[in-house]
């Protein structure tokens, strides 16, 4: 019986922490995407462009030093918004760079980012279920770690050998997505403590993006990536985070 009030607790634990990080998720690429096809249609300048997201990023860093005691949750979930969009002007660089409109139209390219999108969605959510098969639970750091680089040398493959309007999208919205895999597995106490750890994974998005994009810009087409994914993060199965505890308030 207490094995089994354990399992019920642990699963609740799951279910909350995987529908805080997948509406945040959400929320991040909603702004990702609409900035993307907004500031692809009306920029032209992809320096610009990505200026401004360098911008962002640093308006953010400062917004998070100097406002977050005060009201933390409201004001992480609007660093969390201006990262998404400091994020889709990075993107929108790189469509400026390749000149999307001479190739598609704003109709298609608003399609390929909901693709895009509903794809990478999809990755999390089959990732949050598997985390209830025990040996993957176990192994969750391996696990998570093979996950992450299997799809993401795919996802360059894809953006190299198939259409690139769309499969540099899903490549971008894949990198959103796996930084708010962090937050889900890494351990947290409080709602609190896990709204700050998709912050800083929003943060990391629009970096990371932005100095993605700033290189193809700078030497054409081509990219390259770290894949080593080497440093140290605490993780843990989310069903042991302690989110639903009284203090969290």
């Amino acid at each position: 019986k207490a094995n089994q009030k354990s399992s019920r607790k642990g699963n609740r634990f799951m279910k909350k922490k995987f529908g805080i990080c997948f509406g945040y998720l959400v929320f991040f690429n909603i702004f990702t995407g609409l900035s993307t096809w907004l500031f692809s249609a009306l920029l032209t300048d992809k320096r610009l462009a990505i200026t401004i997201a360098a911008a962002v990023f640093v308006l953010g860093i400062f917004l998070g030093f100097t406002l977050q005691r005060k009201r933390p949750l409201p004001v992480n979930s609007a660093i969390i918004a201006l990262s998404g969009i400091g994020t889709g002007l990075a993107v929108s660089a790189y469509f400026i760079h390749v000149n999307f409109k001479d190739f598609i139209d704003l109709a298609t390219l608003g399609q390929n980012i909901l693709l895009a999108d509903i794809a990478v969605l999809t990755f999390y959510c089959l990732y949050g279920l598997s985390l209830n098969i025990p040996i993957l639970e176990r192994h969750i750091k391996l696990y998570t770690y093979s996950v992450l680089i299997v799809f993401l040398l795919l996802t360059i493959a894809l953006w190299a050998n198939q259409d690139k309007f769309l499969f540099s999208l899903v490549f971008y919205f894949y990198i959103n997505t796996a930084l708010f895999v962090f937050p889900l597995i890494m351990r947290v106490e409080t709602i609190k403590d896990l709204i700050f750890r998709l912050t800083v994974a929003s943060f990391g998005a629009l970096l990371l993006i932005t100095l993605v994009t700033l290189i193809i810009i700078s030497e054409g087409d081509g990219f390259d990536l770290d894949l080593s994914g080497r440093g140290v993060i605490d993780v843990e199965s989310p069903k042991k985070s302690k989110i639903n505890e009284p203090n969290e308030h």
